[in-house]
């Protein structure tokens, strides 16, 4: 069987390259889905398209995953399945099924970076993001202390220094009206930076560089993952051209060899990441440090900025909103610290509006569950990957009124956090939720407060499109915003 299913995979390959693969991609599916059925309680199967070599819909989940929602959605229902790479997922967009994932008996798994390949997996695998059980236990104690509730608070003041310091850096001229510039370059720098800070301390100015430098190798080797698609099934997951693999090898060398020389540079100094390198051999890896702070710092980079970005395009883009956020600014000048903590505030729901609009990711990332579910009527077997769609369900979903696509953020003045439970998909579910929420919630707001104190906003008029969306680099990940924004002085 096993050289069967590798005569497949070869055959498959040479076909992909002679483009010529819609037999063979008849053929997959049709093995797949035999071997792996998901059935609802009447007998008849879960919809969904079809696999497609190589990729099935992995790419299109990533690159117009907003697109992918409302087509998938419209065409299959509120539960299907798609393909990424060779792996099926199963797609939630309904919050009673989503409460019923999170709900019973079993205990849930992320599901790896096995379907993204082995350059991915090579770089990601050993995040704290990604693993499970207790390597994940012991990994998530020892760093929430760094960035939990209470540390968060702690470094509010540093956030705001730092926000007010990129901000400051951006100073228009006394004889210039305004300013125009990107968004995204304009924003990725303060998350970066401060993150970094967060655990390594202060860097010099040639260690900062380096960082820099180091992160745009990961961009490169993160290209790849979702260039070359050959390598989505488990057969054929190494097989990445000599560029990616060149990629990844220069990335991997530069950020172990950069941590291991400033770890013995900083010996004895109190710093999350000399106090993370000392527990190397006592139940965490070399390898796990670097992958869990390549999550960290620079995967979670385009996440940060885009949460930046959807929440300063949406209020530059809306007048009276813009008014209102400056004026509850102005009130709280004489103690930004508590304004930034505090989740009661007019800010804190633009933030949150913002999210909801712009989820990211727009499909969650994958994980199985221990035990059997019954979601839409389906039998989602124990150890099946699902995922949220959550542009569906922060948007689509009729809990949000015929305003879900619209910036509003008083629609949360009076919802309570039980309400949002299962119609809101910020920053995950359960135990599971996003290391760094509290952190990223305070950097976010901290960051909006110094701009709009500063200046008067404006999205570009060339970069609107329509009433609620903005121009878009749509060969990124996530789809990142390619808007301009105008920069007024107060």
């Amino acid at each position: 069987m096993f050289a069967i299913v590798i005569v497949i995979v070869v055959v498959a390959v040479l076909a992909y390259r002679r483009r010529s693969s819609s037999l063979l991609s008849f053929i997959l599916h049709e093995i797949w889905t035999t071997a792996s059925p998901i059935l609802h309680l009447d007998g008849h199967s879960i919809p969904g398209p079809r696999y497609t070599l190589p990729q099935g819909q992995g790419r299109e989940k990533i690159l117009t995953s907003r697109q992918a929602s409302k087509k998938w959605q419209q065409e299959y229902g509120s539960i299907y399945r798609i393909w990424n790479g060779a792996w099926p997922e199963i797609i939630l967009t309904h919050p009673k099924d989503v409460e019923a994932w999170f709900s019973g008996k079993g205990e849930h798994f992320k599901a790896g970076t096995e379907p993204a390949g082995c350059l991915f997996s090579s770089v990601l695998s050993n995040a704290i993001g990604l693993i499970n059980g207790g390597d994940w236990r012991t990994l998530r104690r020892k760093l929430d202390a760094f960035v939990n509730f209470q540390a968060s608070n702690k470094l509010t003041g540093l956030l705001i220094q730092r926000a007010q310091e990129h901000v400051d850096s951006l100073a228009v001229d006394s004889n210039q009206t305004r300013q125009t510039l990107l968004a995204v370059p304009f924003l990725q720098p303060y998350p970066f930076f401060t993150t970094i800070e967060v655990f390594y301390g202060a860097l010099t100015s040639a260690e900062r560089e380096e960082m820099w430098s180091i992160g745009l190798d990961f961009l490169s080797v993160a290209g790849f993952v979702v260039q070359e698609g050959l390598n989505r099934t488990r057969f054929t997951r190494w097989l990445y051209s000599w560029p990616a693999w060149r990629a990844l090898r220069t990335f991997e060398h530069r950020w172990a060899t950069f941590n291991r020389r400033f770890v013995q540079e900083r010996a004895g100094m109190d710093l999350p990441i000399v106090q993370l390198w000392g527990e190397i051999n006592g139940g965490i890896t070399e390898k796990t440090i670097l992958s869990t702070f390549t999550e960290a710092i620079f995967a979670n980079l385009d996440v940060t900025t885009f949460v930046l970005g959807s929440s300063i395009l949406h209020i530059a883009n809306n007048e009276a909103v813009q008014q209102r956020l400056c004026s509850e600014i102005e009130a709280e000048k004489d103690d930004l610290e508590g304004y930034i903590r505090r989740q009661d505030t007019f800010l804190h729901r633009c933030v949150l509006e913002g999210i909801r609009l712009e989820p990211i990711p727009a499909f969650s990332l994958a994980e199985s569950c221990s035990e059997d579910k019954v979601l839409g009527g389906y039998v989602i077997p124990a150890g099946t990957n699902v995922v949220i769609d959550a542009t569906a369900l922060n948007i689509s979903n009729p809990f949000w009124g015929p305003d879900g696509d619209e910036f509003r953020p008083d629609r949360f003045e009076s919802l309570t956090p039980l309400q949002l439970r299962y119609n809101l998909s910020t920053f995950g579910y359960g135990a599971r939720k996003c290391l760094g929420l509290h952190l990223g919630g305070k950097m976010v707001r901290a960051l909006v407060v110094a701009l709009f104190q500063r200046y008067i906003v404006r999205v570009a008029t060339e970069s609107r499109q329509g009433e609620n969306d903005f121009a878009r680099d749509k060969n990124s990940f996530f789809s990142m915003f390619d808007a301009k924004i105008e920069l007024e002085n107060r």
